[in-house]
């Protein structure tokens, strides 16, 4: 895993760009083929691949009679939504249904369902930290055997980093940096260079960050700094007091920043600025001392009415044309190595101190947010 993650880091980021519930249908699967004389490795391996091009189709086949596959997305909005559903169905004549909203409220919508017994997200694509949540709830599902994860020699990353069991796949990479600035506010001379100097009174009033109280993906930036002990505490608990605004919207949050209402978004991700920044509003990403945060975004299936066509789309996603689809708007990397980079010039950092999140940071972050640790530690 470790391994896996410098891979990204040299050869993404710095480098040249480059279960089911009763009266649900079952994901289909090929019988176990019966015992037989030995064969030669090379005869046992085309018999297996033979064996999972059988299986795959008849999960295809269930999928197209399924006809339909709903997603609970955060990311997924606007053009990228519309560009994904049509590509998706011309080429498997299956609608997508796309439901847009925050994470921890699609969670709860999900859970909600599930309860009663009305099940209609058949996939949800959020932060790892969030979707553990439904993985806890034991309402997904493992889709660690579909057929693009088979590939040789194309990741910078194996989506199942933050899951080994292939229950939520990585499908984005994304860079939270120490800041966002609105550069007609802040002159280069006086970039912040660490979390320390945004403990200054010169910054009060001019922050802005997540809200940390409805979001998870502020704690990909703040909480992983405390965790590896790149910050303290106290630093922490001052940034926090220094008349931080949070933002509740996130596309507001960081409308706020391009339009000069606030000097900056700190730990803000490439994605939540990638519409400003290709408009050509006046941002630019800085890296601090303390570090830049890698972290990805992931897609899991849940419990559904359509789990064929969820395993489907989630393959089809993973895929090249899958990445363009998803990723070229979103300017964010992809964990393929043969996906084109879409991040944008204002949106990269100079190299310095990457901390890649790990499974366990994963865990230990969704149990901070639900915990509510980062709004007590900015409130006592």
């Amino acid at each position: 895993m470790v391994r896996q993650w410098l891979y990204l880091i040299m050869l993404v980021l710095f480098v040249a760009p480059v279960a089911c519930a009763p009266n649900q249908v079952a994901v289909t699967s090929s019988p176990t083929p019966a015992a037989s004389a030995p064969v030669s490795p090379l005869t046992s391996n085309i018999l297996t691949s033979a064996s999972q091009d059988v299986a795959w189709s008849s999960v295809v086949a269930a999928a197209k009679k399924e006809g339909k596959v709903t997603i609970y997305s955060y990311k997924m909005i606007g053009d990228t939504s519309a560009a994904i559903s049509q590509s998706f169905k011309e080429k498997y004549g299956i609608s997508v249904d796309i439901v847009s909203g925050r994470g921890s409220e699609l969670v709860e919508k999900i859970l909600t369902e599930q309860r009663v017994g009305q099940a209609t997200a058949d996939l949800m694509e959020s932060g790892p930290t969030t979707l553990y949540t439904l993985k806890d709830a034991k309402l997904t599902v493992s889709s660690a055997d579909i057929p693009v994860l088979q590939e040789k020699d194309v990741w910078l990353v194996d989506p199942r980093v933050s899951d080994e069991t292939g229950h939520i796949l990585v499908n984005s990479l994304n860079s939270y940096f120490g800041a966002v600035i609105n550069t007609r506010l802040v002159k280069a001379s006086d970039e912040p260079k660490s979390l320390r100097d945004l403990t200054q009174p010169k910054w009060a009033g001019k922050m802005t960050t997540y809200d940390t109280t409805v979001s998870a993906a502020g704690y990909n930036f703040f909480y992983t700094l405390l965790r590896r002990k790149f910050t303290d505490q106290e630093t922490m608990r001052t940034f926090g007091r220094n008349n931080v605004k949070f933002a509740v919207n996130l596309a507001s949050g960081s409308m706020d920043v391009a339009r000069g209402d606030f000097a900056m978004f700190v730990g803000a991700a490439d994605s939540l600025f990638a519409r400003s920044a290709a408009e050509g509003a006046p941002v630019k990403a800085i890296a601090f001392e303390e570090g830049t945060v890698v972290a990805g975004s992931a897609i899991a299936a849940v419990i559904s009415p359509h789990p064929n066509a969820a395993k489907l789309f989630i393959n089809w996603l993973l895929t090249p044309e899958g990445q363009n689809m998803f990723l070229k708007d979103l300017h964010v990397a992809s964990p393929r190595k043969d996906a084109p980079d879409f991040r944008l010039e204002a949106l990269r950092v100079p190299a310095g101190r990457l901390i890649a999140t790990t499974h366990e940071d994963d865990v230990e972050i969704n149990r901070a947010f639900t915990e509510k640790f980062l709004p007590k530690l900015w409130k006592e």
